[in-house]
């Protein structure tokens, strides 16, 4: 299975959710690769931390997670997007990304109209009016956010270093509920 992560702009945490996602299925025991398309290269960066350098990805794996540039410019998001089975939009539930997000939401649907095109919202603060709107700011965008959000928590941040490890019970739960959402979605 290939999930594509897409974002039309930088920082709602695409590389975050690809690490996260990763490190889930890797718990869940499937094999699972990450193809880093972002020049900035945080998700391989944060795999070398997590696995070590030198380590290697395997050439095939039940899980693919491509993460994309944030463009719908770029070849390599028209590429990923074209290869998915699954496109996962990410987002924050801020109106400025939410807008961004739609648009990253129809160019996947134009790419690829077999893909389940899905909207996650991460870095969600639940008890802020923006948290609490959540439901009804993804109106807004043309596909069907997931029912699990990720919530704004420090331990993701510090995933992208330490992997699984860093994550405490409710954000292992949340990531895991998240993965089960997300295969539902095929």
């Amino acid at each position: 299975m290939n999930i594509t992560l897409l974002a039309k702009k930088g920082g709602v945490g695409k590389s975050t959710v690809s690490i996260l996602l990763y490190e889930a299925f890797r718990q869940a025991g499937k094999s699972v690769i990450i193809r880093d398309w972002d020049a900035q290269g945080t998700s391989s960066k944060a795999l070398e931390l997590i696995l070590g350098k030198g380590f290697s990805q395997p050439a095939k794996a039940d899980i693919v997670i491509f993460d994309t540039p944030p463009s719908l410019q770029h070849t390599a998001t028209a590429t990923a997007v074209r290869d998915a089975n699954i496109v996962l939009v990410v987002t924050s539930p801020s109106p400025a990304d939410i807008w961004e997000a739609d648009e990253a939401v129809i160019f996947a649907q134009a790419k690829n109209g077999s893909a389940a095109v899905r909207v996650i919202f991460n870095k969600v603060r639940k008890a802020t009016v923006l948290g609490r709107l959540v439901e009804e700011s993804a109106k807004q965008v043309s596909a069907p956010a997931l029912t699990v959000t990720l919530s704004a928590r420090e331990c993701y941040q510090h995933a992208v270093a330490q992997g699984w490890k860093a994550l405490d019970s409710a954000a292992r739960q949340e990531v895991l509920q998240l993965i089960v959402a997300l295969l539902s979605q095929k």
